[in-house]
């Protein structure tokens, strides 16, 4: 149960960065300039790589608890 729980927080951390990768994105798309655009890339790039790991975990977590559940 704990590890179902666990997955559902790792989840709702997937939410918020995809959200803000979103909001980066269209910061970086939506600059008239690549100078104004230059202070959105690293945030784009960190919540897109943290989006990708907190959905790996969030589904190895899944997976895990599912899986002692089974046992």
């Amino acid at each position: 149960m704990k590890s179902i729980l666990f997955a559902a927080v790792l989840f709702g951390g997937v939410l918020f960065t995809s959200n803000q990768t979103r909001l980066e994105g269209l910061a970086i798309n939506l600059a008239p300039t690549s100078r104004q655009a230059a202070p959105h890339a690293a945030p784009f790039l960190f919540y897109a790589a943290a989006t990708g790991a907190l959905l790996a975990c969030g589904t190895a977590a899944a997976l895990a608890g599912l899986v002692r559940e089974e046992a």
